[in-house]
């Protein structure tokens, strides 16, 4: 083979290999292989590494390939910078970030076998499996889908709809702010819902028939946001991240916090900016609390 690599992941899977038949196994499956992709390695503040993996080859083969047996604390992975689960299959030039937890006792998921492709990763994780029997963490659960936070406080916040004397409210899905290119739609009772004009749920609106109204933004700099915190569970987090919002003198209309799913901690706020200009900073002073690896808008 003149694959790059190929002789030294050889010699690789022939240290790690349990006996030779798993060893040959492994090199069978290797050789059968007629396709590879380069996906980008990326630690989230720029470009990284370029590794080569077979086609169909998932997170969890990108995990071992990169980290070797640190692979077993993989706690997830984000995928042209979407989070996704770890048994996702991979493509030809995504740009991947592997998420690793702090616990260094962390053993593989027990479905991780059923969805690793390398024979690298396959005899690592069968590797600790036959070690630790019983040991293994749950299985990765389905992603969960985006939590929806209600607005204790709804208001039109400073939309403006050109639609005589309708009351114009701010959509809870993408929570527009100044200066938002955004649209309104007229709802049940003739309210108009303004929505960012990339928001799925307009888009929707769009393509079903429906006409927007057009909004546009009073001169006054208040607002209100809702946005999503990802972390590693930690204690005090909450509190942490809560004092790091005072500090901006923001004011939380709500919070929400789900249950952790594989040592990942998901917390959302809706949050009443007195300038919206100050929202970079805010996003930033999140994402700099010790835990959090990503702050968005929801």
């Amino acid at each position: 083979p003149t694959r790059p690599g190929w002789l030294r992941r050889l010699l690789e899977w022939q240290q790690s290999a349990p006996d030779p038949d798993t060893f040959w196994s492994s090199l069978r499956e290797d050789l059968a292989q007629d396709r590879e992709i380069t996906v980008f390695l990326t630690g989230g503040d720029g470009p990284g590494t370029t590794i080569s993996l077979p086609a169909g080859a998932t997170c969890i083969d990108a995990a071992y390939a990169q980290h070797g047996e640190a692979a077993h604390g993989c706690i997830g992975a984000r995928v042209n910078g979407r989070l996704t689960s770890l048994a996702s299959a991979l493509a030809d030039g995504d740009t991947v970030q592997l998420l690793l937890g702090s616990d260094p006792a962390a053993g593989p998921a027990a479905d991780w076998l059923e969805h690793a492709r390398t024979p690298a990763a396959r005899i690592a994780i069968g590797g600790w499996l036959r070690a630790h029997p019983g040991s293994t963490r749950p299985a990765q659960a389905a992603p969960r889908a985006p939590l929806t936070v209600v607005n204790l406080r709804p208001g039109s916040g400073n939309a403006v709809a050109d639609l005589p004397d309708a009351h114009v409210r701010l959509a809870g899905c993408c929570t527009p702010v100044p200066p938002d290119a955004v649209a309104g739609f007229v709802v049940r009772g003739g309210a108009v819902t303004v929505h960012r004009t990339e928001c799925a749920v307009a888009c929707e609106m769009r393509a079903r028939g429906r006409t927007p109204v057009a909004v546009h933004w009073r001169a006054t700099a208040d607002c209100r946001v809702t946005l999503v915190a990802e972390s590693f569970g930690r204690p005090h987090l909450l509190a942490d991240l809560t004092e790091a919002i005072a500090r901006l003198h923001v004011e939380v209309i709500s919070a929400t916090v789900e249950p952790p799913v594989e040592g990942r901690v998901r917390h959302s706020y809706t949050l009443h900016l007195r300038d919206a200009t100050t929202l970079p900073a805010l996003m930033r002073a999140m994402r700099d609390v010790p835990g959090v690896y990503d702050v968005s808008r929801a």
